[in-house]
């Protein structure tokens, strides 16, 4: 039970829809921190880093809601280039945290800046796993999420549901301007996150 080899940790996506979404495209394989989904969708605790982290209904899937996912993704990847915990990302905004890089680093970024800096990272991150061969078709949850129907509790009966797992992979990917077709980030996105070299290099090398 895991995906890109990474076990799963203690929520079940059959259930929570989005966390499916993030459990299947984390970079590093079924990881709840990776976006620090889990807060938002079990217990309604927002993630202030971030402009809005809320999670209508965790039992259903919607694709808009796949925008929150990367907004976290960008944002909380910034805990691990600072050596910070992820769970600070409850604690302060983004504003406060420039605040306190700019103090300690002497620079003059902003809100959009930092989230720019998290994304570059994401990306970066991505086009090291399309090198190694990483496709769309990794993007995905172990088989009998898909198929075995939750037995008991409040969610009992739900299973992650094919097309509409995909069609939440479909708006992650338009989010981050990716291909749809591959899950490979375009050169658009890369050019406007000044990587464009590493375009040509994970088509040359995947």
């Amino acid at each position: 039970m895991h995906a890109k080899g990474l076990e799963l940790p203690a929520y079940d996506s059959r259930a929570t829809k989005i966390l499916g979404l993030a459990f299947a495209v984390a970079n590093r394989g079924v990881d709840h921190v990776t976006s620090e989904l889990p807060a938002p969708t079990y217990m309604d605790a927002p993630i202030l880093v971030v402009e809005n982290s809320h999670i209508e209904d965790p039992y259903k899937s919607v694709p808009a809601e796949a925008n929150i996912a990367v907004d976290l993704e960008n944002s909380t990847i910034n805990f691990d280039n600072l050596g910070g915990c992820k769970f600070m990302g409850m604690m302060l905004m983004a504003e406060d945290y420039v605040v306190i890089i700019n103090a300690a680093t002497g620079w003059e970024i902003d809100v959009p800046e930092f989230v720019r800096i998290g994304e570059r990272c994401y990306n970066l991150a991505r086009a090291f796993n399309v090198r190694e061969g990483l496709t769309r078709s990794d993007d995905m949850l172990p088989p009998r999420l898909l198929k075995d129907p939750l037995p008991e509790g409040s969610a009992k009966g739900l299973v992650v549901e094919p097309d509409k797992f995909e069609q939440m992979k479909d708006a992650y990917y338009t989010f981050r301007g990716w291909d749809l077709k591959t899950g490979i980030p375009t050169i658009e996105k890369l050019k406007e996150l000044d990587l464009e070299g590493l375009y040509h290099m994970m088509l040359s090398l995947a």
